[in-house]
């Protein structure tokens, strides 16, 4: 049966739009010579206070190149959450050289269980004395969240992709007895900010002390109290599955984004969102170069591809660089954010953006507005 001539006009068409699209893909993807970030294989240090009359700049690490810790090429050497742990970004607080930073963002992948063995019946609770926070990138993680020291069995939370936590300090977890479906499913990747020294303070039953562990393997130090049996109140952290429990909104601030609010504690001065910007976004004029005074920002790549223009300084004109998946990217304060002219991504792009109001713990709120720089 022969088709009619319109019908093979039209096949035609659509035929040779295809073909003159493909091509002006490929043609612009052979423009674009924006280059990636140059490599970082150490860990970033943040910046508490920025000199007045300085400008900082924008730190880069990808984590896909990155060394694993206490590994060949690894500026660390004892990882601080076991051989699977990347810390790409420090505070200074600790001081240079220390084995036991106070701050550390860290990326974990924690590989899927490969035995039948369950876990101990009756292990106990633990709770640090200082935040942290964590997103998850892939896969699932079974948590266990009590709220008395006493609870044999706790809450368990299966935190999964795009999954927010916030843990005050105090907060009770692990200590339940995963059974069944409720261990981990999938291989388990995250970023973790802890704004501590990373230690824990087990629980116990019984009336017996609890158990300080410290990650140099010495005792507390001074002020902290390492038992569990005076803690006066314990408290409770914020969980929200981003993928299931909140939806895209437009942008308050920048027109033509996207955000998901995480959390927002004014008089902690601590924000986290995610922002998503899509395929072809311009940034507004006025939107072209920002910075903080005092805040410090953490952005992590969670999908897809943009440019960053990188500024010595106001008047300075700039030079881009291409970030993808799996990029950190640290704002200290006094440090241009910017873009130049016409479009920052191709494909979209969405990032976990973390915004601390004075240097990298909570408690410096509120966070000022954001400053530009026509």
């Amino acid at each position: 049966m022969n088709k009619p001539k319109s019908w093979r006009r039209s096949w035609l068409a659509v035929a040779v739009t295809a073909v003159l699209s493909s091509a002006a893909l490929a043609q612009n993807a052979k423009q674009d010579t924006t280059p990636a970030p140059p490599a970082n294989t150490k860990p970033i240090i943040g910046i508490l206070e920025a000199r007045p009359d300085t400008w900082n700049q924008l730190g880069f690490v990808y984590v896909r190149e990155y060394p694993f810790d206490a590994t060949p090429g690894s500026a660390l050497k004892k990882p601080p959450l076991g051989p699977t742990s990347k810390t790409i970004f420090q505070s200074p607080e600790a001081g240079p050289g220390s084995e036991l930073p106070v701050g550390q963002l860290i990326h974990l992948e924690y590989q899927p269980t490969f035995n039948m063995n369950l876990g101990k019946p009756d292990g106990v609770s633990h709770y640090h004395e200082f935040y942290e926070w964590g997103y998850t990138l892939k896969g699932d993680s079974i948590m266990p969240e009590p709220v008395s020291p006493e609870q044999h069995n706790g809450m368990l939370y299966r935190k999964k992709e795009g999954g927010w936590l916030s843990r005050p300090p105090y907060s009770l977890h692990g200590g339940s007895w995963n059974v069944g479906g409720m261990r981990n499913q999938l291989p388990y990747n995250l970023i973790i900010f802890e704004e501590g020294d990373g230690h824990v303070i087990n629980t116990n039953r019984n009336g017996e002390p609890g158990v300080y562990r410290g990650r140099d393997g010495k005792g507390p130090p001074p002020g902290t109290v390492g038992d569990y049996r005076q803690v006066k109140q314990f408290t409770r952290p914020w969980l929200l599955d981003s993928v299931r429990d909140v939806d895209w909104e437009e942008d308050p601030q920048v027109p033509g984004r996207f955000v998901k609010w995480l959390d927002d504690a004014t008089a902690d001065g601590f924000r986290s969102q995610l922002v998503k910007i899509p395929p072809g976004w311009t940034a507004p004029p006025e939107w072209q170069k920002t910075y903080f005074e005092n805040a410090n920002r953490l952005r992590y790549m969670v999908w897809g591809e943009m440019k960053v223009w990188q500024f010595k300084d106001p008047k300075d004109a700039g030079k881009a660089v291409k970030v993808s998946e799996d990029y950190f990217i640290y704002q200290p304060p006094r440090s241009i954010w910017g873009y130049g002219p016409g479009s920052v991504s191709e494909r979209g792009a969405i990032w976990l953006e973390v915004t601390y109001a004075k240097g990298l713990k909570h408690g410096g709120g509120p966070i000022e507005d954001v400053k530009r720089i026509q």
